[in-house]
């Protein structure tokens, strides 16, 4: 998966598992990025140093009316700082829940990080259409606009030692999760999950009662691939809404309702 992985290996036998996570430029791995429990940032947004080198505004000009349902309701944190926070917002959310509605509902600013590689099982589709890691607290997200990892929202909850919790939604979500549905999502099988060959010492976190959920290594991008700011905004400006409707409404519900700043890995965390 993830971030931590990225998104999970969906190998369907063991030898396809160690394959997906073989990684080179042109293939498939569970490799990603994950925070660690380093210092947060700008407001509380960014883990890591995060800051004003980059910046992106709302889309368009002026405020812009929200969609309905795409509100955290009263008394529901719109700033989610783990995987049990962001459960909480996804089920008081109106159903069905598609991934743009669920990023416009995110506080802004929020802390960013893209890059190109396709050195993931959630791989980016080009400069483009990059993976974008989401940060706050110690909860790191993935989401990508375009091809196989789309509909998904990956997860890397930091844990001591550059390790962290994996995790993963698919969306559209048509009813409200389960405590046990982002975790199962990740499982190879009934001991493993699918982040477990490239993501070194995998434990399950016995302090999430009722469900199986693991911890293990995280990893960050290679500095050398990241995708600014401004030009993931560019992307939002001259999408073609009629061509790519799904890619363009992922871009508006991460750039179009609010400020993103940017924030970086601890660079002690490996590169996969």
């Amino acid at each position: 998966m993830r971030i931590f992985s990225a998104s999970p290996c969906r190998a369907r036998s063991f030898g396809a598992l160690v394959l997906c996570c073989w990684g080179t430029a042109s293939a498939l791995a569970c490799g990603s990025v994950a925070g660690n429990d380093s210092p947060s940032g700008s407001g509380g947004a960014a883990t890591g140093a995060a800051g004003a080198a980059g910046t992106s505004g709302a889309a368009g000009a002026g405020p812009r009316t929200p969609t309905p349902g795409c509100r955290a309701p009263a008394g529901v944190s719109n700033a989610p700082k783990s995987i049990a926070e962001t459960m909480t917002l996804i089920n008081a959310l109106p159903k069905p829940l598609t991934l743009p509605c669920f990023l416009e509902s995110l506080a802004r600013p929020l802390a960013t990080y893209a890059t190109f590689s396709v050195i993931s099982a959630q791989p980016a589709v080009g400069s483009r259409s990059p993976r974008i890691f989401l940060s706050i607290g110690a909860n790191t997200m993935s989401i990508v606009p375009d091809g196989v990892g789309e509909p998904l929202l990956e997860f890397g909850e930091a844990r001591p030692n550059y390790r962290s919790l994996k995790a993963e939604f698919e969306f559209p979500l048509l009813m409200p999760v389960l405590a046990s549905t982002p975790y199962d999502r990740v499982m190879f099988n009934d001991q493993i999950t699918s982040c477990a060959l490239c993501h070194a010492d995998e434990v399950q976190d016995s302090s999430i009662s009722g469900v199986r959920a693991f911890v293990s290594q995280s990893f960050r991008p290679t500095p050398g691939e990241r995708v600014s700011l401004a030009a993931l905004q560019h992307e939002l400006d001259i999408c073609d809404r009629t061509r790519e409707p799904s890619r363009c409404a992922l871009l508006d519900g991460l750039l179009g309702w609010g400020p993103l700043v940017d924030f970086e890995f601890p660079t002690q965390m490996a590169t996969f």
